[in-house]
C-alpha cells in the first residue's frame, strides 16, 4: 500500500499564529485565559486547551471577573471587541492577518457608501466578524438562491470567506455580476486554502481511497472532503484515527491523507502509522519485517548507544588517545540507561497521556515496550558504574557524577505543599535545561572518559594526565568537550523544533518555545559555524591530530539536516531520526578513513 500524504495538511498559518498566541499566554499568565469561541474547529484539540484551563468563552455565557480573552483567527466584530474591553477583560488579538485584511478592505468601502457582498456560509464566525465591520451594510451569500434575492444596491464590494472553495466563488461572483456589472471584487480566498484545496483534487484523482481528517465541524475540512469525494474516489472524512474504517481499505493499493486547516499536527502523524502499520499487517513483504526492525532500534535508543560508541572512537582519535572499549561501553550504558528511564510514566514527557501529544508513533511504543525499558534502563546505569570501577577509581566517580546529576535535575527540589506554586518542578524543566544536561553530560563521557581510560585503563589513575596539562593540550580538549556539547545539544533542540506543537500543549518550556522557531535556528545555525572555524584553527595549530580537518564533515552535516528541518524536505518520523542521529556514526566512519590513510 502506498500513502501520499499532502504537504498542505494540517495548521494554516492564521490558525498556528492563534493556537501560539493562547498557549504562549497560559504559560506566561497566572489570570484565566478565554478564548472568544472555539479557538479552532476541531474538538480534541479544544478538549486538550480545556484541560490546561483555557476555557471558552461564548456569548450569552456568564462572565468571568477577570482575565485575558484571545480572540481567534476567525475575528471578531468591533461591537464584540469593545464590549469585552469593557467588561474589564485584558484583549489579545490573534485574528489571521488575511482576515484583518478583509476587515480594512470591508471598513474602506463601508465609508465610501459601498454595499458589501460577502460569498461565505452565513453563520460560520469569520463571516460573522466580517458583517460587524460591514456596519449593517452587509449581507452574506452562499447560494444562487441568496443572490437572487438580494436587495436591490447601488455600488457593491464583493469579498471572499478566507477557506471558500473556488469553484462557488466563481460560479456565484458570475451571478453577481450579471446584476452589478461595475462592482468591485477582491478575491480574498486565501492561498492556503487555495493550495490545499487544489492538492486535495489532485491527490484524490491519482489515489484509490481518500482521507480527510480534521473537525466535523471545520468548514474547511469538510470542503476538502466534499471536493475529494466529487473526484469519483472513494473518500472517508475522520476525526483522529481511532475512527479509520480498516475493513473497506482492504486492498486498496494508493491512499492519500490530507487534513484541513484546523488539525493538528500529532493526528495527521498519528494516522499516517496507523496507515503504515495496517499496510504491515496486510504485507508479508521481507521489507516491512526489516522496517519494523529499523524501527525498534531506533525507539528503544539503541541506534543512539550505537553512534555513542563510534563518537567516543572518534574522539579518541581526535585527542590522539588509544581507544578503550570499556570507555566506550559505560558512555553507551549511561545514553541507553538514562533515554530508557526516561519513558517512564513519572519520567520525560514522552509518556504518559501528554506523550501522545508530541510523538504518537513512539508514545504507542512506549506503551507497548515502557516496562521492559524502564528495567533494561536501570540496569545499564548499574552497569555503567560497575565498568567504570575497571577502569578506576577516578572513572567511577566521573560516572557516579554524571549520574547522580541526572537523577538530582529529574528530582522536584520543592517540598509537595510548595509544588502548585513552583512555576517549574524540576531543574530539568527550565528552559533548555534538558538541552544542555544532556550535552555536557555526552561531552564529559566522550571527552574525559576516555583520557581517564587512557591512563589507566586497568589500574590506578596517572596524575601526569591532569598535573603538567599544557595549554595546546587543555585547548584541544575544550574544543572537543564543546564539539561534543554542540552536536548533542543541536541534536536535542532540533526534536524540540519538531515536538514543539505539543511541548506548547503540555506546557513544557524548550528554548523553540521561549525563544521563538526564527531565534533558536539562527542561534544553532552561528554555533555550528563558530565551532567549524574553531575546529580548523585548532586543528592547523596541531592541537588536535589531522582528524580535526575530518570534523567539518559532520559540522556541515548538521548544517544539512538544519537546512532539511527549514525547508521541509523530509517530514519528521522515523527517517528524520536517523537522520539527526546519524551525524555520530559519520564521526566513528571518519576516524577509521583517517587511520586507514594515515
Amino acid at each position: 500500500m502506498k500513502i501520499i500524504q499532502a504537504k498542505a495538511a494540517g495548521f494554516c498559518m492564521g490558525v498556528r499564529r492563534a493556537m501560539d498566541t493562547v498557549l504562549e499566554e497560559a504559560r506566561r499568565r497566572r489570570k484565566p485565559v478565554m478564548t472568544y469561541g472555539p479557538l479552532i474547529h476541531n474538538p480534541q484539540v479544544i478538549e486538550v486547551l480545556d484541560g490546561k484551563g483555557i476555557r471558552v468563552l461564548g456569548r450569552g455565557r456568564s462572565r468571568e471577573p477577570e482575565g485575558t480573552v484571545v480572540i481567534r483567527a476567525h475575528g471578531a466584530t468591533p461591537a464584540e471587541k469593545e464590549e469585552l474591553i469593557r467588561c474589564g477583560y485584558e484583549v489579545v488579538d490573534a485574528t489571521c492577518p488575511h482576515v484583518i485584511h478583509i476587515q480594512r478592505l470591508l471598513t474602506r468601502h463601508v465609508e465610501q457608501g459601498d454595499s458589501v457582498l460577502i460569498i461565505g456560509d452565513p453563520g460560520h464566525a469569520e463571516v460573522e466578524g466580517l458583517l460587524g465591520f460591514a456596519r449593517g451594510r452587509g449581507f452574506a451569500v452562499n447560494t444562487e438562491a441568496e443572490v437572487a434575492a438580494l436587495p436591490e444596491l447601488e455600488r457593491v464590494c464583493v469579498v471572499s470567506q478566507t477557506t471558500q472553495s473556488q469553484e462557488r466563488f466563481d460560479r456565484l461572483l458570475g451571478l453577481i455580476q450579471k446584476r452589478w456589472p461595475e462592482c468591485v471584487v477582491y478575491r480574498t480566498i486565501c492561498d492556503s486554502t487555495n493550495r490545499r484545496q487544489e492538492e486535495t483534487v489532485e491527490i484524490a484523482r491519482a489515489v484509490d481511497a481518500m482521507i480527510v481528517v480534521g473537525g466535523k465541524n471545520s468548514a474547511n475540512t469538510v470542503r476538502l472532503a466534499q471536493l475529494a469525494a466529487e473526484t469519483g474516489t472513494l473518500t472517508f472524512h475522520v476525526e483522529n484515527s481511532s475512527q479509520l474504517d480498516f475493513p473497506r481499505l482492504r486492498g486498496v493499493k494508493t491512499i492519500g491523507l490530507t487534513a484541513g486547516a484546523s488539525t493538528p499536527n500529532w493526528m495527521i502523524v498519528d494516522l499516517a502509522e496507523r496507515l503504515e502499520e495496517f499496510s504491515r499487517r496486510e504485507s508479508s513483504a521481507p521489507k516491512w519485517v526489516l522496517f519494523d526492525l529499523v524501527e525498534f532500534f531506533l525507539n528503544s535508543h539503541l541506534y543512539i548507544a550505537f553512534g555513542v560508541v563510534c563518537a567516543v572512537y572518534g574522539c579518541s582519535s581526535l585527542l590522539g588517545l588509544p581507544f578503550r572499549p570499556l570507555a566506550a561501553a559505560v558512555a553507551a550504558l549511561y545514553v541507553f540507561g538514562l533515554s530508557s528511564l526516561d519513558v517512564r510514566p513519572d519520567g520525560e514527557y514522552r509518556t504518559g497521556a501528554k506523550g501522545y501529544f508530541i510523538d504518537p508513533p513512539r508514545w504507542r511504543f512506549y506503551q507497548q515496550w515502557g516496562p521492559a525499558l524502564t528495567l533494561l534502563g536501570g540496569t545499564s546505569l548499574i552497569a555503567a558504574l560497575i565498568l567504570s570501577a575497571f577502569i578506576s577509581l577516578p572513572a567511577l566517580c566521573l560516572t557516579f557524577l554524571v549520574e547522580s546529576l541526572a537523577a538530582l535535575l529529574r528530582l522536584s527540589p520543592a517540598p509537595g505543599r510548595f509544588i502548585p506554586y513552583v512555576r517549574h518542578r524540576r531543574l530539568i524543566d527550565l528552559p533548555g535545561g534538558k538541552d544542555v544536561f544532556t550535552g555536557t553530560a555526552w561531552a564529559v563521557l566522550l571527552t574525559l572518559l576516555p583520557s581517564v581510560a587512557a591512563a589507566s585503563p586497568f589500574g590506578p589513575f596517572s596524575p601526569p594526565v591532569w598535573t603538567g596539562l599544557s595549554i595546546q593540550r587543555f585547548v584541544a580538549y575544550a574544543v572537543t568537550f564543546l564539539f561534543v556539547f554542540s552536536l548533542v545539544f543541536i541534536r536535542s533542540v532540533v526534536t524540540d523544533f519538531r515536538d514543539i506543537q505539543g511541548d506548547q500543549i503540555i506546557g513544557r518550556e524548550t528554548i523553540p518555545v521561549v525563544l521563538g522557531k526564527d531565534y533558536t535556528k539562527t542561534l544553532l545555525a552561528v554555533l555550528t559555524g563558530v565551532l567549524l572555524l574553531a575546529m580548523i584553527i585548532v586543528t592547523a595549530g596541531d592541537a588536535l591530530t589531522p582528524l580535526g580537518y575530518f570534523m567539518i564533515f559532520p559540522l556541515l552535516y548538521t548544517w544539512g539536516y538544519l537546512y532539511i528541518y527549514h525547508r521541509r524536505l523530509m517530514k519528521p518520523g522515523m527517517a528524520f531520526e536517523a537522520l539527526i542521529g546519524g551525524k555520530f556514526i559519520l564521526i566513528g566512519i571518519l576516524a577509521l578513513l583517517q587511520r586507514a590513510c594515515a
